[in-house]
């Protein structure tokens, strides 16, 4: 039965390899890379990343923000660390984080909102702010996470939503690293 068990890996292994290649032939879109491929040309801590996402596609969508003259930094978020949402201004409906996630994500700006509807507080680590949630009673179906680097006023967003994740940033070079609990969640969502 063991034997039996090895020769069935085996051939799914070799399937696995014979559809990765497949896939080389096709032309890529410019804003959907795998996962492995998006992780070698990252840096080495970023490349260490949830090692299950390697096997799920993830759609990155850039969209560099432009600063603009008066324009209120992200970096003012740092005052709402430890808040939720629902303390005071919902930042995720007002002021400037909700501007940059509408101008960011678009279309997606609602479908974010309501992966976040069971939220914790807002957290910092290694000088980034982040939150993260999912939609109430689809937990492992519809979640989000968002990254704040108040030292390039930028963000990184995850949202996984039917059953495709999608990563968005508005900052150009280096990417925002994700924090620990980020990287279980997105962890968590792909297995």
């Amino acid at each position: 039965m063991s034997r039996n068990f090895f020769n069935v890996a085996a051939l799914a292994l070799t399937a696995a390899a014979l559809l990765a290649a497949c896939d080389k032939t096709k032309s890529p879109s410019p804003t959907t890379t795998p996962a492995a491929d998006a992780a070698a040309a990252l840096p080495r801590a970023e490349a260490e990343e949830p090692a299950a996402m390697a096997l799920v596609e993830i759609k990155q969508v850039n969209v560099l923000h432009v600063a603009r003259e008066g324009e209120e930094s992200l970096g003012s978020l740092t005052a709402l660390e430890g808040k939720y949402r629902w303390d005071g201004v919902d930042y995720l409906k007002e002021g400037v984080l909700a501007q940059r996630l509408k101008a960011l994500l678009g279309d997606k700006y609602e479908t974010l909102l309501k992966n976040l509807e069971t939220i914790g507080p807002l957290r910092a680590q290694g000088g980034e702010l982040y939150v993260s949630g999912n939609r109430q009673h689809q937990g492992g179906e519809e979640s989000a996470a968002i990254v704040i680097n108040p030292e390039r006023n930028g963000l990184r967003v995850w949202l996984l939503s039917a059953g495709q994740q999608t990563v968005f940033t508005d900052v150009d070079g280096e990417a925002i690293r994700w924090p620990e609990s980020v990287q279980t969640l997105m962890n968590n969502q792909a297995g």
